[in-house]
């Protein structure tokens, strides 16, 4: 029967995934309302000194909209290294606030917090109250109702332990999104647009760097970019949190950060589970937090790369 000799294999990185590691406990306490943190003046709107982060490729999360923010320590800044992670000094906040609008109202749900203390990384996530001016800090996570014109969202706010399964790096967590070369695109600033990261050293935020020995990931929703350069930057900024040397799926075969040879990935060898996993909702569906409803672009994606690839 066609499928058979998958599955096994299939039932093996099932399996892998599923495994849970050590957890990772926060080393602070984290305050009770998102306010105490003067991350906003108002809602969304970043108090002085606060930036917004922009990203090339962005992970999906039940096309909740996100603002990305980050507050440093005053007479600190961040050091480039590379396109990898930069060095964020201590004390360093990032946060990620998930929302809707539709076209007479908006809803704020929730704010991820990535606090840096003492080289350790502790994250906490804030539900928003029903009045949208401050938010309150949740320990067991929650389900919150979102309506929309043509879908209805049972919206998953992850509890702390649940970070741990994206942000974890070996026994450590790490944040995702803010790489060098993520970063490093045009964005509109001050009525202009400008590197994003020539913006943030002009600011005094990062320390003055090599632009030029910085690359710049792919936007996967431009369609004006090859599929393999799409659907790749598409796995770097979904799977290859967990699908690297050390995230929660490091005992896997596949390794899908965008920088990762072809020939070093495993998508030859997983073509057939990475679909399954992307189509099955539930305990199996990948990514394994953050989503309770299918990606269809990006499902139709990597098909497309797939299919591709069996051609070649």
């Amino acid at each position: 029967m066609k499928g058979v000799k998958y599955f096994p294999v299939i039932i093996l990185l099932i399996m892998a995934c599923n495994q849970a590691p050590q957890a990772i406990s926060n080393q602070v306490s984290f305050k009770e309302q998102l306010s105490a943190y003067g991350l906003f003046k108002t809602a969304l709107v970043p108090a002085d000194g606060v930036v917004i982060l922009e990203l090339a490729s962005t992970l999906f999360t039940d096309y909740a909209e996100k603002q990305r923010l980050l507050k440093i320590p005053s007479g600190k800044k961040v050091i480039l290294h590379g396109d990898s992670l930069p060095v964020f000094p201590d004390g360093t906040i990032i946060a990620k606030t998930f929302y809707y609008t539709t076209d007479s109202s908006r809803q704020i749900i929730e704010t991820r917090l990535l606090l840096l203390k003492d080289n350790k990384w502790n994250a906490a996530t804030y539900r928003w109250n029903e009045d949208q001016k401050d938010a309150t800090l949740l320990n067991e996570g929650a389900t919150v109702p979102v309506i929309l014109k043509n879908r209805t969202i049972a919206y998953k706010i992850p509890s702390q332990a649940d970070c741990a399964s994206c942000h974890r790096s070996g026994n450590d967590l790490s944040p995702i999104g803010p790489k060098a070369a993520n970063l490093n695109i045009p964005v509109y600033r001050d009525g202009i647009q400008q590197n994003q990261l020539s913006y943030l050293m002009h600011k005094g935020i990062f320390e003055h760097g090599a632009l030029s020995q910085i690359t710049s990931t792919p936007d996967y929703n431009d369609t004006t970019l090859s599929v393999t350069k799409r659907a790749r930057a598409y796995l770097d900024i979904n799977c290859a949190h967990c699908h690297s040397s050390k995230g929660m799926a490091a005992n896997t075969s596949l390794k899908l950060a965008y920088a990762t040879p072809y020939d070093q990935t495993g998508i030859e060898f997983n073509k057939q589970n990475m679909i399954m996993r992307m189509t099955t909702m539930g305990e199996f569906h990948m990514p394994k937090i953050g989503t309770t409803i299918i990606h269809e672009e990006g499902l139709q994606l990597v098909r497309q790369y797939i299919k591709a690839l069996k051609a070649n």
